[in-house]
């Protein structure tokens, strides 16, 4: 019932789009618009003379003059194919061939076009070609998220999800080719961990990202992280004033509206955004533990039901200033505001060898909490005559807070899960305070004329500060007082300070060939400083030379080939460090351990390309040795309960292979297929002391997208993630999204009906080994979810000429003069 009305409601909003475009069909109703700037400079060139061509048959030419802005804009065009000129006294010619106005796509936005000066350049020809949704270009797959219909009330964790190549695990860590990726946004690092990350991601709404570069090898920069970059590029909008409006609403109690506002002229570009958006997440998971003794064997199940609520307030401003065309000067202010209200319920029992209760009781779990993140960051850029010059400096201070009060109310039953009388009420309060601060210089250097061979260094200090107050209390039956616990209560500074200073030489030694040799030396300084707890002081400081190497091979313009070894560091955070004991559940507790030592990785990847106009396709191939990995252990004490913690373990080596690749089916029909494989194989002491056993973990994504006209867009992904690690397996289901776009009024006004998980639900089964116990558990999350979103467009995207017929004609009377 619930499929058939799925494709009722996506035929039926498809129906009168199609009744639309056969009217349209029958209309001329191209057009055609753009701005001229100065490449020098970046100003706007007014009164320059822009011709439209008709290539495919003969017809007139069509020309105009720009506005005081530089905009043009022609309508009323025919389909076919066209060739634009732009003549101006002082700059070069330009010509765009091959623009292709089709039935599908009838409006066309050419964005910046810049003219070089006479002296600087002869005339420029360029090939105009349309943005697929994905595309492989220089060594990245890109993800262009203006294109996806899915943007539509989506944010950008959801988005992030969709990528090629990227995968969650069943903790909602996104993960890119099995590992943790870097997050940059407009090529900064965010400089966020945890929670505050996650806060950022939820927050952001999709609409304000214009797209978004995967780089599974990044660039010398960011060479040390072990996980690849993911760099999530904001809209810059074209020159005037752009304003949008967007609400949408779900099905599973979600619901959000946000606001866009850009401006941008010739020399300053502002954008910024605000929200508010409300979720509801709901599910149940289910968990039986068999513990092994020498004598005897017994079994402890667990039944959970949980009901989240959230609520997340943000906002967003970009300022950009252009000093010159070389000189740039950025501020950025992000901020999030974060309200929830959890709850669960679980149901313990305690069971004999035959499977017979013989203890039971009930915990309800409720977390109450606020949170908050302000973060500041500015940046400037320099580029040099010689194009391969640049200055790069980036900085940024961000404070957050984290307010979470958790009541656990239990209570003891008998065989028969009837109450026994006995009850135990615990609380505990949670401050966590962070600042981070950061600083980033990076120089290119060419060492000879032509810029085929330069230095590329740079140096970095990045500075997390984090203050972690957590206080514990049980109610005392008599008096109804609750009374403090310092065993279980806590106040830590956890101080991280890491400096780096690299240096990379890049050298083309042909056209075709292109070197990279660097090295990054890193020291990293922690301290842990204990005001009350249960723990010492911990301080820890170390140096780490990680080298780098990088050989490509462009044997066509379709066809490349990289090799490239590197050296990565993975530091412990504060999840792995922060000694806090979680009793949220009480028979499987959880903490950290401050002195787990970082791991260091030797990185082997072999890189294939090809790309066409109707094809791509990126492969990898990569064997990772591990050294001092340090993973999650979770043991069985006699008391019957696990505890799990994190320690150094030895080498630990790594077999990836991946694949992506687009197909261009037909204009309306592209299909993009991604996957990977990766292998873990541990020492046989850890597979001996830990039951730790081999295994690979599996990801694959297929997406797809059909325009069957210029106003309407059908997007769907599939994805699939079977999870393993060092003590167990989880796998989970097929996990589907679909989504129906379609434009009014000119394209201002879009309505998207998307379907998440339309066929079931999102669920997770899977096993943990440990030397005395075994753990079948299973979980189920309430993704299903039908979502519509409204956006409207307040202000036009066309830029009319505020020249009359008078001055267009004197203009063209000069021009010819001239």
């Amino acid at each position: 019932m619930r499929l058939f009305l799925l494709l009722f409601l996506i035929t039926g909003f498809y129906q009168p789009a199609q009744s639309q475009d056969a009217k349209l069909r029958n209309k001329v109703v191209g057009s055609l618009i753009g701005n001229v700037v100065d490449n020098g400079s970046g100003k706007p060139v007014p009164a320059a003379t822009v011709s439209l061509f008709r290539i495919d048959m003969a017809a007139e030419a069509v020309s105009q003059l720009s506005d005081k802005n530089g905009g043009f804009d022609f309508e009323k065009l025919a389909p076919g194919y066209y060739r634009l000129q732009v003549d101006m006294v002082g700059f070069a010619k330009m010509r765009i061939d091959s623009i292709h106005i089709y039935t599908e796509r009838t409006d066309i936005n050419l964005g910046d076009i810049k003219l070089n000066s006479t002296t600087a350049a002869l005339n420029d020809v360029v090939v105009y070609s349309e943005k697929p949704l994905v595309e492989n270009k220089d060594g990245k797959v890109i993800y262009n998220v203006a294109e996806s219909a899915l943007s539509n009330g989506s944010n950008a964790s959801e988005m992030l999800r969709n990528l090629p190549l990227m995968s969650a695990n069943p903790d909602g860590t996104l993960m890119l080719r099995g590992k943790e990726p870097l997050i940059l946004m407009d090529e900064k690092p965010v400089n966020l961990n945890g929670q505050q990350l996650t806060d950022l991601l939820e927050s952001l709404p999709a609409n304000v990202v214009e797209k978004v570069e995967v780089m599974q090898n990044p660039p010398p920069e960011y060479a040390t992280y072990p996980g690849g970059v993911i760099n999530i590029i904001t809209r810059k909008g074209r020159i005037g004033i752009y304003q949008r409006i967007s609400v949408s609403g779900g099905t599973r109690g979600e619901a959000a509206v946000s606001g866009n506002f850009n401006y941008r002229s010739s020399k300053l570009n502002i954008s910024s955004s605000a929200g508010y958006g409300v979720g509801e997440s709901i599910g149940n998971s289910w968990s039986h533990r068999q513990n092994i003794y020498r004598d005897s064997t017994n079994y402890f199940y667990s039944e959970s039901r949980y009901n989240n609520f959230s609520r997340h307030p943000n906002a967003r401003f970009q300022a950009d200033y252009d000093f010159t065309k070389k000189s740039t000067l950025s501020f950025v202010y992000q901020g999030n505001l974060n309200f929830f209200n959890n709850e669960s319920n679980v149901l313990y029992n305690n069971r004999d060898s035959a499977l017979n209760v013989y203890k039971a009781s009930s915990r309800a779990n409720a977390y109450d909490g606020t949170g908050y993140s302000h973060g500041f960051s500015s940046s400037y850029q320099w580029k040099g005559k010689n194009p391969v010059e640049k200055l790069q400096v980036y900085s940024g201070i961000s404070f957050s807070k984290n307010l979470n009060d958790r009541d656990f109310y239990q209570q003891y039953l008998q065989t028969d899960f009837l109450p026994t009388g006995l009850d135990s009420t615990q609380l505990q309060i949670t401050d966590n305070y962070i600042t981070s601060f950061y600083v980033n210089l990076n120089y290119n250097k060419p060492l000879n004329d032509t810029g085929t061979i330069y230095l590329s260094t740079g140096s970095s200090y990045a500075s997390n500060s984090y203050h972690n107050i957590l206080n514990t209390s049980f109610l005392r039956k008599t008096d109804r007082i609750f009374v403090g616990n310092d065993l279980l209560s806590n106040n830590f500074y956890f101080r991280q300070g890491i400096y780096a200073v690299r240096a990379a030489l890049v050298i083309s030694l042909s056209e075709q060939v292109k070197l990279i040799l660097g090295a990054q030396a890193e020291h990293t300084q922690t301290d842990f400083q204990f005001i009350k707890g249960n723990a010492p002081d911990a301080n820890n400081a170390y140096w780490r030379l990680l080298p780098n190497f990088t050989l490509r091979k462009e044997f066509d313009k379709q066809f490349n080939m990289s090799f490239v070894f590197r050296e990565t560091i993975r530091r412990p955070g504060i999840t792995e460090l922060n000694p806090s004991i979680d009793y949220s559940d009480p028979y499987n507790i959880r903490f950290g351990n401050p002195y787990i030592q970082p791991s260091l990785t030797d990185n082997y990847d072999l890189n294939f390309s090809y790309a066409e106009r109707n094809f791509n396709i990126n492969a990898n191939l990569g064997y990772n040795r591990v050294k001092n990995v340090f993973n999650s252990i979770r043991t069985l004490a006699d008391s019957g309960k696990t505890q799990t913690t994190y320690q150094n373990i030895s080498d630990q080596e790594e077999y990836q292979a991946s694949i992506w690749s687009g197909i261009t089916l037909a204009k309306k029909l592209r299909i993009n297929v991604s996957g990977g494989y990766n292998y873990n194989k541990y020492s046989d002491r850890e597979k001996q002391l830990y039951r730790y056993v081999d295994g690979g973990t599996i990801y694959a994504t297929l997406n797809y997208s059909y325009s069957p006209d210029n106003l309407t867009m059908i997007e769907a992904n599939n994805r699939y993630t079977s999870y393993a690690g060092p003590q167990g397996r989880s796998r989970s289901n097929v996990n589907m999204s679909l989504s129906v776009q379609r434009k009014f009024f000119n394209k201002r006004f879009v309505v998207a009906l998307a379907a998440i998980d339309p066929l079931g639900l999102q669920k997770y089964h899977g096993y943990t080994y440990g030397t005395n116990f075994m753990i079948e558990s299973n979980s189920v999350s309430n993704t299903r979810n039908f979502r519509l979103s409204l956006s409207y467009q307040l202000s036009k995207v066309k830029i009319r000429s505020n020249l009359n017929d008078k001055q267009k004609q004197d203009a063209l009377d000069k021009l010819k003069h001239n």
